[in-house]
């Protein structure tokens, strides 16, 4: 930007905020320009141009409302088109003075809807003609250019055109601003839902495996000097589960690094794969029944996956809560497949355990692929059902 455009910006800049300062420079502006036509012409009084002291008191009068345009504008426009009047009947005719009338005339247009501002233009157009008209010195023609109907239309128009662009504007500025903050919802519902989808795998994945470190050391902790070679073993399924860990958490972590195109994962778990699930909670301790009715349908992936974490935190509770017990039955129907995952409960009650972050998880998961969760005691055991359907993806 050049200096003259950035001083011309900082002056513009100073008026907006000091709007009664501006509109008393105007006026003083507005009651400059009426008086030139009498300064530049020495001849005015053969061609009825005079400036009599009835003329320079309503213009002076006129040109002082201006400066309350902006706080009363409907208000300054009768004033200043009643001193304008009073100036045209005094000059017989036509004249300057009439001049801050039309400024306030323009102010009402840019401030008032259209049919109010083109109802305030026509009697502004047509007042000072009415007024001539009743002196009874002019024809309707004569009355209607001393009307100065030119003049009136012209600050009618030019302020119904400045108000439709400034709403034209303020409307663009407005669908700018909803625009920015839809894509900021967008941004952080979309970061909302990372967070809650690495907050599953970190529990999926996490928490099976420490609930295996957890009950295998405990076990060998017991085993240590009984039976050293049970707490051997123990301690191998402890080392076997913390590998797992190490292996699966700097993957996790990499979705935290890397965007959707750098990640180079490996194929996600499926329910075809609950078998391993299945011998990992046997080699911990935790004795499986696990039965399988009907054929088998092709799930979608999501779905798919959805099916095999709710296998794996299903065995984990049971691995943690439970009394060492737990059954799995898989029910294939023509519309998708049922799983049940129930054990025995240890303790009092295993909804007060844990931070039940895992129970919420699978809701989610399963809500996410439409299908339905239940989670609950019956009697003496610890029951998870879910129905996921063939035919729904995420």
């Amino acid at each position: 930007m050049s200096r003259g455009a950035s001083q011309v910006a900082g002056c513009r800049d100073w008026l907006r905020r000091h709007p009664t300062t501006s509109d008393a420079a105007f006026a003083l502006l507005v009651n400059v320009t009426a008086l030139i036509p009498y300064a530049a012409r020495p001849d005015a009084a053969d061609v009825d141009l005079e400036l009599t002291t009835v003329t320079l008191i309503s213009l002076t009068v006129g040109s002082l409302l201006i400066v309350l345009r902006r706080q009363a504008p409907w208000a300054v426009w009768l004033l200043t088109t009643a001193v304008g009047l009073v100036a045209v009947v005094d000059a017989g005719g036509t004249t300057p003075a009439f001049l801050p009338a039309c400024v306030a005339l323009y102010t009402v247009a840019v401030t008032s809807p259209t049919g109010r501002a083109a109802a305030a233009g026509v009697v502004s157009a047509l007042a000072p003609g009415v007024a001539l008209l009743g002196l009874g010195s002019v024809n309707v023609i004569d009355a209607l250019a001393y009307g100065m109907t030119p003049w009136s239309g012209l600050a009618t128009m030019s302020g119904i055109a400045v108000r439709n662009q400034r709403a034209m504007v303020a409307a663009a500025h407005e669908r700018a601003r909803q625009a920015e903050a839809t894509r900021e919802e967008e941004a952080q519902r979309r970061v909302a839902e990372e967070r809650l989808r690495i907050a599953r795998e970190l529990h999926d994945v996490v928490a099976h495996h420490v609930a295996v470190v957890n009950v295998q050391a405990g076990l060998a902790r017991h085993l240590l000097r009984a039976d050293p070679d049970a707490a051997a073993e123990a301690m191998g399924h402890v080392r076997e589960a913390s590998q797992t860990i190490l292996d699966e958490v700097p993957g996790l972590l990499g979705l935290l690094r890397s965007t959707e195109d750098e990640l180079d994962t490996a194929p996600a778990p499926r329910l075809g794969d609950v078998g391993g699930l299945v011998e990992q909670a046997r080699r911990s301790g935790l004795s499986v029944t696990w039965e399988t009715t009907g054929t088998p349908l092709e799930l979608p992936p999501a779905t798919d996956l959805t099916a095999y974490r709710v296998v794996q935190e299903g065995l984990t509770n049971a691995l943690r809560h439970g009394s060492g017990k737990a059954r799995l039955v898989l029910e294939w129907d023509a519309g998708g497949c049922h799983l049940e995952v129930r054990n025995p409960v240890q303790r009092p009650s295993t909804e007060s355990q844990g931070s039940r972050h895992g129970l919420i998880g699978m809701r989610e998961r399963v809500a996410a692929v439409g299908g339905t969760l239940t989670a609950g005691r019956e009697g003496d055991e610890w029951v998870v059902r879910a129905r996921l359907l063939a035919g729904v993806t995420a």
